[in-house]
């Protein structure tokens, strides 16, 4: 190896060209490597670039199908998916959307190939049941629409299908007219042959929504928005509201300076008898938002069942399969099922629902419960002809509204998860591991991580809140007194000072709202009539009054 040069003696002309000679040789290598790096490699060494697979829809047959599933709505923005119109939370079918042309189910019409980002519904026969809005969730939603099938198609023309098959399914379009000998293929069961839906699907869909069962045979005429019979609902919430204050700190009652508010508890005795008022067919029109797009003029909606029910322990407690005889011998001995909790539900259940009409429901029963409304509001709001404008108030929090089922006549014939449909348990011969259900992947085993990191949450805050309770002194836990109060700390005065003019109104919100002094619904501003809004909205766009039809109406019937 060469010594390091001495350049300390040498002189200025020899340093220059010194320099000129390394520069020429850097510029010389430098050139070389760039020209090596233009070299094709050899084939030895050359990376093989997988080929892309054409996907050719005309091979493949397709079934019209409807498919029920859940999904938790608090990170979405509602279940329908709008054009050019860009949210910060997906929608619950741009997800559907990107599962289905992933795993190659739906055939678009687009010239250009599958687009996993914006739904093109035209080529399915696409429709849904119930349009939740955002934040709203949903165990029982349906859609029907047209997906690729297994049956071979040579086949498909060849095979008798069954007579329910053929009402709903047109023998199975895209099938070619050239056919094979009989012998040559095995028969092909529409349900244990067929693609496994659910499972394909779930696995590519986020974990808060899950693909529950699949019905193959509706009817051709069946639409999962008109067949609907009846939408059922539930919004759940807690007793206490929210955080109640002691019984020495409670503050007076504007009203009635010797009766102390009592806030953050609920009166389900009361909230029960107003909601036993909406059954039946009325005018819903003071319970919710009116769309003037929509030009509605008919708000009569039969409401079949609407109850204030106690969620049972049961119910609120670990997931429902640990009650199940074959976890009895797993648990460990002393370990009770059961946890209570005060954890409550309005139940409606209806043919269809207004615009936001449970959230306002839900809205006045509560100012009932927290006695700042009597019972006979409901009563009032429902006489049109008493109040044919609707007073200004909030509806209720999208978190806790869950669209729990969707009936149909006649009922659908549904294959879930887990069903004997002669894959089994283990390696089916679709290359799926599982029944869907259990096991890893299945749909239990996603939902248990969505329970558990919930349930984790939940246990931390209350051991927290717990710990901050205990914690406060004699102060916040004596004895309730009789007739007014006599705050006795200077922390309670502070409290008194701060917020004893400020109504606290529980919304089904996480907290309350602070609304200041509480007025009466009846007596607040009234909004303009039904007439009123549709004929401005008209005239503003300069366009004619449009003539509705039984469908019309049943389509902005469907958001609860």
């Amino acid at each position: 190896m060469d010594q390091q040069q001495d350049y300390s003696e040498w002189s200025s002309e020899s340093l220059v060209e010194r320099v000129t000679i390394l520069e020429k040789q850097l510029r010389e290598q430098t050139a070389r490597y760039a020209q090596l790096s233009k070299s094709p490699l050899p084939d030895s060494k050359r990376r093989k670039v997988k080929s892309v697979r054409q996907f050719d829809p005309s091979k493949y047959s397709t079934r019209f199908i409807a498919l029920k599933f859940a999904y938790l709505g608090q990170r979405y923005n509602g279940l329908e998916y709008h054009a050019n119109n860009t949210t910060r939370f997906p929608t619950i079918e741009e997800e559907l959307w990107k599962a289905l042309s992933k795993a190659k189910l739906v055939f678009p019409t687009s010239d250009s190939s599958l687009n996993d980002r914006e739904p093109i519904w035209d080529a399915c026969e696409y429709s849904k049941c119930g349009r939740t809005d955002k934040g709203v969730s949903a165990f029982g939603q349906v859609i029907s629409l047209r997906v690729r099938s297994n049956r071979p198609v040579s086949t498909a023309k060849r095979e008798h299908i069954p007579e329910e098959t053929d009402a709903g399914n047109e023998e199975y379009k895209n099938t070619p007219d050239a056919d094979i000998a009989p012998s040559q293929a095995p028969p092909f069961d529409p349900i244990k042959d067929e693609i496994p839906y659910p499972q394909i699907l779930n696995r590519l869909l986020p974990p808060e929504i899950r693909i529950l069962a699949w019905c193959p045979f509706p009817s051709a005429s069946f639409s999962a928005r008109f067949s609907c019979t009846e939408r059922c609902y539930k919004y759940f919430f807690t007793q206490p509201a929210f955080a109640p204050i002691p019984a020495p700190l409670e503050f007076l009652d504007a009203q009635n300076p010797h009766k102390q508010r009592n806030e953050g508890w609920l009166d389900t005795g009361a909230m029960s008898e107003a909601a036993q008022k909406f059954k039946g067919s009325h005018d819903f029109r003071n319970f919710c938002k009116v769309d003037p797009s929509k030009q509605i003029d008919n708000f009569r909606r039969l409401i079949n069942h609407a109850k204030i029910v106690r969620v049972t322990p049961k119910r609120n407690g670990p997931p429902g399969h640990s009650e199940l005889a074959s976890f009895h011998e797993r648990r460990p001995p002393g370990m009770d099922p059961l946890e209570p909790a005060q954890v409550y539900a309005f139940e409606v259940q209806g043919s269809g629902f207004l615009w936001h009409q449970v959230r306002h429901m839900v809205a006045i029963l509560f100012l009932i419960g927290q006695g700042l409304e009597k019972p006979c509001l409901v009563d009032d709001l429902l006489d049109i002809e008493k109040t044919p404008r609707k007073p200004v108030y909030d509806m209720a929090d999208a978190a806790p509204l869950v669209l729990e089922d969707c009936k149909f006549s006649p009922e659908l014939q549904w294959v879930y998860l887990g069903d004997d449909t002669g894959s089994g348990v283990g390696v089916a011969k679709n290359g799926l591991k599982g029944d869907g259900k259990y096991g890893i992947g299945g749909a239990v085993d996603e939902l248990w991580k969505v329970w558990r990191k919930h349930k984790i949450d939940e246990t931390l805050a209350a051991s927290l809140l717990d710990l901050t309770i205990r914690g406060q002194g004699d102060a916040s836990t004596g004895p309730r007194e009789a007739g007014p109060r006599r705050l006795q700390t200077d922390t309670a005065l502070k409290i008194e000072k701060k917020t004893s003019d400020s109504q606290r109104v529980f919304l089904g919100g996480d907290s309350p709202r602070h609304v200041g002094q509480y007025t009466p619904v009846l007596k607040r501003h009234r909004m303009e009539t039904v007439d009123q809004i549709n004929s401005k909205y008209l005239k503003r766009k300069g366009l004619d009054p449009p003539a509705l039809d039984e469908d019309e109406i049943a389509d902005a019937a469907d958001e609860g």
